[in-house]
C-alpha cells in the first residue's frame, strides 16, 4: 500500500496546486471503484456520490478564494490530507483486501468522505480580500464617492464569483444557521445587518434604536424594548453571527464577516426587506422600492416616486445631506429617519447645506407613525425646528454630537411618548428647555445640561417625576449654578440604574465652587453603573463609597484630579467591600492604585482597566486565571 504518512507533507503545498492533484486522485479512485462493481449493480449511485465530492472540491477551486487563505491554511490542508488518505486507503491502495466488492461498501465509504468534505470549515476559509485596492470602509469619504465605487477592480466585479459563493454548500450551511434562529424578532434584527458596507464597525446603540423604531422589537412585561435589543445583540454575538469589535468584555460595537453579509443580502432581498443594486457590489438601493426602505449611499439622495409608502430612510454612507423639504413632506408613513451616523468612529463626518432647514419638511403629518429620528453626528445644524417637537408619536430622538447645535425649542413637553432623548456632546447648548419633567415615558436621558439658572428652567428636581427613567447622563457646564442640595434629589429617581456625570474644564475659581457643590450627591438605591468624567475633586468624596452604592456593578472614572479611592481616616468605610465587577480608571495622572489593596477592596472584581494613570497600564480579566496582585 502507498505510504499514506507521506501526505503529511501536503500541509506545506500550495493550495492552487494541491487541490487539482486531489481531484485527479479522486477521478482515478472513481474509475477503480466502478471497475470493481458487480454486473447488475446500479453504478449511478456510486457515480453520484463521487460527483458530489468532486463538485464540492471543484467549487472551491473555481471560486478562486483558496490562494487568499493564509490564516486558516493549516486547518484547510489538514482536512484535505484526511480526504486524500481516505481516497488512497479505500480505493487506490495496493492491498487487495481493501478493495470493495459490493456497492453497499463503496457507497458507505463515499458517505463518510462526503461528511469529511462537508466538515471543511468554509466559514473560517471565507476570503477577506486583503489585496483590494479600494476598501469598502473608505467609500464613505467624499473624494471617493460614487465614481470611485463603480471603478472596482475587475476581480471584485465578477458576477460568476459572487454567484458561486452565494450558491455554495458553505453558504447553504450558513443559511441553515439563520433558519435555526428562534423567533421573528431575532431574524429581522439579524437581516438588518445586510445594508452595512463590508468591513464596517457598527455601533450597537443606533442599531437597537432602529430596531425599536421599525417595530422589529417591542417591550415585554419584564423588559423594555432596549433591553430586548440588548439580549438580541448578545445572542447574535454568542452564536458568532456577529463579532465584537475591540475589547470583548466591554464591546459596544461589532463587525460582520463578508460571507455572512453575503448571505444576509440574499435573504433580505428575498424577504423584500431591502433591495440591492446589481451594478454595485451588493450595496442597498437609494430609490424607493417595493421594499419600502430607501438607503442614502454615496451622497445620493432618493428622488424617485413611492415616497408616500416609505417606512424607513437610512443613511448608509452619505456624508452630505441636501434634501428638499418637499421630498421629506411626502413621507406620510415613515417611521424611521436615520440620517445621522451609525458608525463606531466619532470621526465619521456628515454635513448639511442649509443649517438643517430641510428638517422643516418633517411636519405634523407624521403624528400617527413617526417613531425614530437620528441626527447623530451631523455638523451644521444650529437649531432644531419646533415642528419636530410637535410629532407626538416620536419615541426616540438622537441628537448626540451635533456640535453646532445651539438651541432647542423652549418647551418640549408635547413629546409624551418619548422614551429616549440623547443630546450629549452638544457643547454649544446653553441650557435645557422646560417640560422635560412632563415626559412621563422617558427611559433614557443623555446630556442633561446644568448651566446657569436663567438658561435652564428644567432642573434635576424635575427628573424625580420620571418614574421610568433608567439611564441618565448629566453635564455640568463651566458656568453651572446649582441650587443648594440639588444633587440630593438624584436619590428620588428610584428607577435609575445607570448614571454618568461629566464636569466641564473650568477655571480654578469656578472649580472650587463646583467641587463644593459636588459634595452633596446622593444616589438612588439600585444604581448599577456609575461613570464619572473629569471629576474636579482630589480627595475621594464621601458619597463615593460601597456603603452608599451597595448595588453598584460597574464603576468608571475617567479624567479629573482624583488621587485615590481611599477614604482617609474612615476605618468603617475602608473596611466595607465593593460589589463592583468592572472597574475602569482612565486618564487619572494623579491616581495611585496599589493592586493588593484593590484586590482586597473589590473582591468581586472580574475586570480591571487602568490606562494613563500614575502607574503603568493594566488590562486584567479574572477569566484569564491570574491573580490581580501578581
Amino acid at each position: 500500500m502507498r505510504n499514506v504518512t507521506s501526505t503529511s507533507a501536503s500541509t506545506s503545498r500550495n493550495a492552487e496546486k494541491f487541490l487539482p492533484k486531489l481531484l485527479d486522485r479522486l477521478g482515478k479512485a472513481k474509475a477503480k471503484a466502478i471497475a470493481h462493481i458487480k454486473p447488475g449493480d446500479d453504478q449511478e449511485v456510486v457515480l453520484s456520490r463521487f460527483e458530489k465530492i468532486e463538485d464540492e472540491l471543484q467549487q472551491m477551486e473555481d471560486s478562486k478564494f483558496l490562494p487568499r487563505v493564509t490564516l486558516w491554511e493549516h486547518t484547510l490542508f489538514s482536512q484535505f490530507t484526511v480526504l486524500e488518505r481516505r481516497v488512497d486507503k479505500l480505493f487506490l491502495g495496493d492491498d487487495e483486501s481493501n478493495t470493495f466488492n459490493s456497492i453497499e461498501a463503496i457507497t458507505g465509504a463515499l458517505i463518510g468522505m462526503i461528511e469529511n468534505v462537508d466538515q471543511i470549515p468554509l466559514t473560517q476559509l471565507m476570503p477577506s480580500y486583503p489585496e483590494r485596492s479600494l476598501e469598502f470602509t473608505h467609500w464613505s469619504q467624499p473624494e471617493l464617492g460614487l465614481t470611485a465605487a463603480k471603478k472596482l477592480p475587475q476581480e471584485l466585479s465578477q458576477k460568476d464569483l459572487e454567484k458561486g459563493i452565494y450558491e455554495s454548500r458553505a453558504m447553504a450551511n450558513m443559511r441553515r444557521s439563520y433558519e435555526h434562529l428562534e423567533g421573528t424578532e431575532l431574524r429581522l434584527c439579524f437581516l438588518s445587518f445586510s445594508i452595512f458596507p463590508e468591513e464596517s464597525v457598527i455601533k450597537k446603540r443606533p442599531l437597537i434604536y432602529w430596531w425599536i423604531g421599525e417595530g422589529f422589537i417591542t417591550a415585554t412585561q419584564d423588559n423594555t424594548a432596549e433591553e430586548v435589543g440588548e439580549e438580541i445583540f448578545g445572542e447574535l454575538m454568542k452564536q458568532r453571527l456577529i463579532q465584537p469589535h475591540g475589547n470583548v468584555n466591554l464591546s459596544t460595537s461589532c463587525t460582520l464577516h463578508p460571507w455572512i453579509r453575503c448571505m444576509l443580502i440574499g435573504l433580505a432581498r428575498d424577504a423584500l426587506l431591502f433591495d440591492f443594486d446589481s451594478s454595485w457590489p451588493w450595496m442597498p438601493l437609494c430609490q424607493a422600492s417595493v421594499c419600502r426602505r430607501a438607503c442614502l449611499v454615496f451622497d445620493q439622495n432618493p428622488t424617485s416616486s413611492g415616497e408616500e409608502d416609505l417606512l424607513t430612510v437610512f443613511n448608509v454612507n452619505s456624508n452630505y445631506l441636501s434634501f428638499k423639504r418637499e421630498w421629506l413632506s411626502k413621507l406620510k408613513k415613515v417611521v424611521v429617519l436615520q440620517l445621522g451616523r451609525w458608525q463606531s468612529s466619532p470621526t465619521h463626518h456628515i454635513e448639511v447645506d442649509d443649517e438643517g432647514l430641510f428638517l422643516k419638511g418633517i411636519g405634523a403629518q407624521h403624528y400617527l407613525s413617526f417613531k425614530y429620528l437620528s441626527l447623530r453626528g451631523i455638523s451644521g445644524i444650529t437649531r432644531i425646528p419646533s415642528c419636530i417637537f410637535n410629532i407626538i408619536s416620536l419615541e426616540i430622538l438622537d441628537l448626540r454630537a451635533c456640535h453646532n447645535l445651539e438651541t432647542l425649542p423652549s418647551d418640549i413637553s408635547s413629546l409624551r411618548k418619548l422614551t429616549h432623548l440623547d443630546i450629549s456632546e452638544c457643547y454649544l447648548l446653553e441650557g435645557m428647555p422646560k417640560g422635560i419633567g412632563k415626559l412621563s415615558s422617558l427611559q433614557v436621558l443623555k446630556g442633561f445640561l446644568i448651566a446657569n439658572l436663567k438658561n435652564t428652567p428644567s432642573r434635576l428636581g424635575d427628573l424625580a417625576k420620571l418614574k421610568k427613567l433608567r439611564r441618565l447622563s448629566i453635564y455640568i457646564g463651566s458656568g453651572a449654578v446649582m441650587h443648594d442640595k440639588e444633587f440630593e434629589t438624584l436619590k428620588e429617581i428610584s428607577s435609575l440604574r445607570r448614571l454618568k456625570i461629566s464636569w466641564a474644564v473650568v477655571s480654578p475659581k469656578l472649580k472650587k465652587i463646583i467641587a463644593h457643590q459636588s459634595l452633596d450627591f446622593s444616589f438612588p438605591p439600585d444604581l448599577e453603573k456609575l461613570d464619572l468624567q473629569g471629576i474636579p475633586l482630589k480627595e475621594v468624596p464621601p458619597w463615593l463609597n460601597p456603603r452608599e452604592l451597595t448595588n453598584l456593578k460597574k464603576l468608571y472614572i475617567r479624567g479629573g484630579e482624583l488621587c485615590s479611592l481611599d477614604h482617609a481616616g474612615e476605618e468603617t468605610v475602608t473596611e466595607c467591600k465593593w460589589r463592583v465587577e468592572i472597574l475602569r480608571l482612565k486618564y487619572l495622572s494623579n491616581m495611585k492604585t496599589e493592586l493588593p489593596k484593590v484586590e482586597d477592596q473589590f473582591p468581586h472584581l472580574l475586570y480591571l482597566e487602568r490606562v494613563k494613570c500614575h502607574e503603568k497600564d493594566i488590562f486584567w480579566s479574572k477569566s484569564h486565571g491570574q491573580k490581580l496582585s501578581k
